[in-house]
């Protein structure tokens, strides 16, 4: 069950009524039951490999946090626990690239069970945190079952820490206006970013694409741009429909993007990209590899390691690696070429005397913000595209032949010429698009400037908060015919 389709359409109102309806005792019940209907609507027989991670986790977690368990079995639990949880993720990930080369076509690769990659990551965060002293064992098996399935972050996330969410099962919700209001808009926002954008950003990705052998070198280039829109569009829509879907509820998720296509550098960008999972990279990866602890070489080699590793938790193809690997060396590089941190605090005399040369570099002068930080961040978007290429192309022959298309048909002049309008959209569909993206440009701005742009525009007047909900829900329903596909990250 996807949350653009009329089941969830269904299936939503209903849990969540149910939620608020009945006795305290019985909300937790009811909410681990609808999550459980919920994931076995499509593929029942999956619902056994969720049981076997709760499972596992809930009761490893219990022996570690025992004091008669020694340190050193504890750590022996933790290996094996996450060995079992994540052997099962690499099963089922892998298989489709493993299994034919094994049989040589004999068998068929296994269909990946929906939401595994991100169940998986939190239940080894929780067994992982259990270990390091971060959050104590749950004793209740009903509410830790409910924090790794609780259904809106259960296929695609956030990725959510035990210590954040599970006391948030202990405190029955009720129903709040205010609350429910912003969720709703949240979800709101949610729609208009996959039904009306990057359902029309699909289209025309995929026509350039298609074909792209009557390309030059600027269609191609602009086909990536539309891509890296598309998938940002299509990635946090899903979040704000998890994030909005959890609020009217009572309860908040993490946040997991933070307008990416503001940043200044790669590094600033991949703070602001899908957080929920590189902050669990960060936190139980990067970190237990050393960090930047032991020198600047060992901590360049350990974000890679840890790029690389995204990659590979991606896709089971060459391509995704080796995309995670560029990612990470842009960050390397900007490290490389950044000047070192002093150690030591200049003093209060120092400061002083070098305070007209700081003010001259100082991000606050009007020429700075004009002229350089539109620079860097278009630098950091184009980096950040090319490397989509590996993310976008099904093999490496492909992704060899679209960067040999930008290199060899490249004519600047053909930036001007881009047939915009006949790239399988048409006038009135792009024109829509164009709008689209304009309006979502204006949110992301205000939630950049302000800081919550949802809850600006619910400090509104109702004559402008009402224009708001009937433009964005005329244009959903308007952009009902367009179709609404699976959203990107239900394949990772």
């Amino acid at each position: 069950m996807i949350f653009n389709s009329i089941a969830f359409a269904i299936f939503f109102p209903l849990a969540a009524a149910l939620y608020f309806i009945l006795p305290s005792k019985l909300k937790n019940p009811w909410l681990l039951t609808a999550s459980f209907l919920y994931y076995m609507y499509n593929e029942p027989a999956y619902s056994l490999l969720l049981i076997f991670s709760i499972l596992s986790t809930f009761l490893g977690a219990r022996l570690i946090s025992r004091d008669s368990v020694s340190r050193a079995k504890k750590r022996v639990i933790l290996a094996a626990v996450i060995a079992a949880d994540a052997g099962m993720l690499l099963f089922f990930k892998y298989s489709g690239f493993l299994l034919p080369l094994l049989s040589q076509g004999a068998l068929k690769s296994l269909a990946l069970p929906v939401g595994i990659s991100f169940f998986c990551f939190q239940t080894i965060g929780y067994i992982a945190d259990v270990y390091k002293g971060r959050t104590p064992a749950e004793k209740s098996l009903l509410k830790y079952s409910l924090f790794v399935s609780f259904f809106p972050q259960l296929l695609s996330g956030p990725i959510n820490r035990a210590y954040e969410l599970l006391p948030q099962f202990d405190r029955p919700h009720s129903p709040d206006y205010g609350r429910i209001r912003h969720g709703l808009f949240r979800m709101l926002i949610g729609y208009f970013m996959k039904l009306v954008i990057a359902s029309r950003l699909e289209i025309a990705v995929n026509f350039i694409f298609d074909n792209r052998a009557h390309a030059n070198g600027a269609e191609m280039l602009f086909a990536i741009f539309l891509f890296a829109l598309q998938i940002y569009c299509d990635f946090a829509s899903y979040s704000n429909l998890a994030i909005g879907s959890a609020y009217v509820m009572g309860f908040k998720l993490r946040e997991n993007f933070e307008q990416p296509f503001f940043s200044k550098s790669s590094t600033e960008l991949w703070r602001r990209w899908h957080m929920s999972l590189n902050s669990f990279l960060r936190d139980y990866i990067y970190i237990p590899l050393g960090g930047s602890r032991h020198g600047r070489a060992r901590k360049w080699l350990n974000t890679l390691i840890v790029f690389t590793v995204s990659g590979i938790w991606h896709g089971a193809g060459l391509n995704f690696p080796i995309w995670g690997f560029l990612s990470g060396l842009f960050v390397v590089i900007e490290d490389m070429v950044s000047p070192k941190k002093s150690p030591r605090k200049p003093s209060m005399q120092a400061l002083a005397t070098s305070k007209d040369s700081a003010e001259s570099l100082s991000p606050k002068r009007p020429i700075y913000r004009a002229i350089i930080t539109p620079l860097r961040i278009a630098l950091t978007v184009l980096l950040f595209m090319l490397s989509l290429i590996f993310f976008k192309t099904p093999d490496l022959a492909t992704a060899a032949e679209v960067y040999g298309i930008i290199l060899t048909k490249m004519n600047p002049a053909d930036i001007l010429r881009l047939p915009i309008f006949s790239i399988g959209l048409g006038v009135k569909n792009m024109l829509i698009l164009i709008f689209s993206l304009s309006l979502l440009f204006i949110y992301d701005l205000l939630d950049y400037r302000e800081g919550d742009a949802a809850a600006l525009i619910l400090s509104k007047s109702a004559a402008c908060r009402w224009s708001v909900y009937y433009l964005l829900t005329i244009m959903i329903l308007f952009s009902a015919n367009i179709g609404a596909a699976e959203f990107i990250y239900f394949k990772f």
